[in-house]
């Protein structure tokens, strides 16, 4: 009878043009898919044991997974499948909590930093001219002990002055603003970029094995285009879902020309 190294052997073709690490990663993708979210996955060791393939093969087919999503490493705990993903809305106005919350997650929400900042030092260029100090809130979404983003929020003194700890510890930041100020919120840009993970977060998103990680910067705005708040929130890559609905114009005829 064959042990588990000869069937792990067996799925694996040393001599084809696929990287073998990439042949392990399509073989373990089928065991993710079939475990729950939330398991724990096998450890290096166990995979080593199973394929007899080297720790730099392992350990870059656990990468190319985990980069894509499917699984999620934590530190001193091991490797874990991908729970469902908190999806942010580009559709309408709301929350970022509700985001874990409509996935079925419930989310931890920790107050990190409140403090004020003189200037417009630090703050994003797209509020840095809404006034001369800005209170500055972080904020840190957890969902099992992971987490999954963390998020700044700046907020012009004309408003901010009006806000207390009490209140973003305990509130959304679009709802302490319309309590507090009795502002409208109207409508909201929102940029999605990918970039380096910032010094500070590396270690508290658990991201020190990715070059560059989702960031997402929303500008609120009140009526007359009064700026209320702008809010940057980096994420680990495997807990960053974005949908939208695009709809279209009455249909166009399109020339297009092709190279053969």
């Amino acid at each position: 009878m064959a042990d588990s190294r000869s069937n792990g052997l067996s799925v694996l073709q040393r001599n084809s043009a696929v990287a073998v690490y990439q042949q392990m990663a399509d073989v373990l993708l089928d065991q993710v898919r079939s475990l729950q979210p939330g398991s724990r996955f096998h450890t290096e060791e166990e995979l080593i044991e199973q394929y007899g393939v080297s720790r730099t093969t392992v350990r870059k087919a656990i990468q190319t997974l985990t980069e894509k999503g499917f699984l999620v490493r934590r530190q001193g705990k091991g490797t874990f499948v991908t729970s469902t993903r908190p999806i942010q809305s580009m559709n309408r106005l709301a929350p970022f909590v509700e985001s874990f919350t409509a996935a079925g997650l419930n989310p931890v929400v920790s107050l990190l930093d409140y403090r004020w900042v003189e200037g417009n030092r630090g703050v994003p260029g797209h509020i840095a001219n809404a006034d001369t100090s800005f209170l500055v809130v972080r904020r840190a979404y957890l969902s099992e002990g992971t987490p999954f983003a963390v998020a700044d929020i700046f907020v012009p003194a004309s408003i901010g002055r009006l806000v207390s700890r009490a209140d973003v510890e305990k509130h959304p930041i679009y709802h302490v603003i319309q309590e507090r100020s009795e502002k409208q919120v109207t409508h909201a840009e929102l940029i999605v970029t990918l970039q380096a993970p910032p010094a500070d977060l590396v270690e508290m998103l658990n991201v020190a094995e990715f070059p560059l990680i989702p960031r997402l910067e929303r500008v609120t705005y009140g009526l007359n285009d009064e700026i209320l708040e702008c809010t940057v929130t980096h994420f680990h890559p495997s807990g960053f879902e974005i949908r939208t609905d695009v709809a279209t114009d009455a249909q166009q005829d399109f020339n297009y020309t092709f190279n053969t």
